[in-house]
């Protein structure tokens, strides 16, 4: 009896978390479409083939306004690097494009609080910092080279696009798409081929999250997590934050919901941050990294990036300690209440998400039928 009172109040902690996720990711998705649809991610290649820091600035923006899931990041990833961006460019356009878009930022403060935001935010900007000096001085270029050769060998043998890349553009400006009924269908096309793109990685993290916090008793955690109490701990902490990352399987929309279970289970704020950092890394996107780039440029880029997100994470928990910004703990029946069902903004703006998506899919059904009929 009581393993299945413990299943139904997981079940509906999962429920809870993708009702209060839902409207993030809805949103999160919307912008992503707007940005797929309106920008044309290969031109950036042109300007990211330098290795200083102006060029893995603009790469840094260009990541920001790309706003792809983890696995479409990968893909226009390999995409900018084939075309001739440097790797510091190309891991900088990665860990923006999964670390600091509007999508992720709205869906950690929903779930998490705007102490994680912020923690995410500027770790961010540390990650891609710490890892352009790492790479700047242990890059082997050869290897990385002769990845980029074999890249463009395989586009020349099969154009087809490697992986998750955008299915419909256009040569139009922006402003013409966003006031003509053919620019919101392609819009709406990107939309829903983003939503397939997250949406069993968001529905699995919902689920993991909701049995961690019903069956994984806290002295569990603390085994595994340290108290976070000195620069060792800390660092402890974050090294298993990103191994546990690692090793969900889950994307970087579905590491939130996971990191919130996390947090409530009694795992520290290092841990949690580096929890969500480690999308880039985890089992099935190492897969992609080596199916890329080869399987010694990935382990290279497992090592640099597991020792960026650690190192990041363990100067988010310092710094925030010290400015005393990270939250107090959520009980599990605290947690229970804060995904109460209720009308609030969060109801709100889950209706009108829902009804927008219902008009873009309306949108995609009326294209479809006129595409058949020609």
């Amino acid at each position: 009896m009581a393993f299945f009172d413990a299943l139904t109040q997981g079940l509906l902690i999962g429920l809870g978390l993708f009702y209060k996720a839902l409207w993030p990711i809805l949103f999160g998705v919307l912008l992503t479409a707007l940005i797929e649809t309106l920008i044309d991610h290969e031109r950036l290649a042109d300007i990211l083939g330098g290795r200083d820091l102006l060029t893995t600035g603009k790469a840094t923006a260009g990541g920001i306004a790309s706003s792809a899931c983890t696995f479409g990041a990968l893909s226009i990833t390999q995409t900018l690097f084939k075309k001739g961006a440097s790797a510091e460019a190309s891991f900088a356009f990665s860990f923006a494009s999964t670390n600091l878009v509007i999508e992720l930022g709205i869906l950690i403060y929903a779930l998490l609080g705007w102490q994680f935001l912020l923690a995410e935010l500027i770790g961010g900007f540390v990650l891609i910092s710490i890892m352009y000096v790492l790479v700047r001085l242990t890059l082997p270029k050869q290897l990385f080279e002769d990845a980029r050769k074999r890249l463009r060998q395989q586009y020349e043998e099969d154009p087809a696009p490697v992986a998750f890349s955008r299915q419909v553009t256009a040569d139009e400006s922006w402003s013409q798409q966003l006031t003509s009924r053919e620019g919101w269908s392609r819009i709406a096309y990107n939309y829903f081929h983003t939503l397939g793109k997250i949406y069993k990685s968001a529905l699995f993290g919902f689920l993991i999250a909701g049995l961690i916090v019903s069956f994984v008793p806290p002295e569990v955690w603390a085994s595994l997590f340290m108290e976070p109490t000195g620069l060792l701990s800390i660092t402890e902490n974050a090294v298993v934050g990103v191994l546990a990352g690692v090793l969900s399987f889950i994307g970087s929309i579905g590491n939130v919901p996971f990191a919130a279970a996390l947090w409530v289970s009694g795992v520290s704020f290092a841990g949690v941050i580096a929890c969500i950092y480690a999308d880039l890394i985890s089992v099935p996107i190492l897969n992609l990294w080596k199916k890329f780039f080869g399987w010694k440029a990935a382990l290279y880029i497992f090592v640099i990036f597991f020792s960026t997100m650690v190192a990041s994470a363990v100067l988010m928990e310092q710094l925030f300690s010290v400015l005393d910004w990270i939250p107090p703990r959520l009980s599990v029946e605290g947690f229970m209440s804060f995904l109460e069902l209720k009308v609030d903004f969060t109801s709100i703006m889950t209706v009108l998400s829902l009804v927008g998506t219902a008009v873009l899919y309306a949108l995609v059904r009326s294209a479809s039928r006129g595409d058949n009929e020609a």
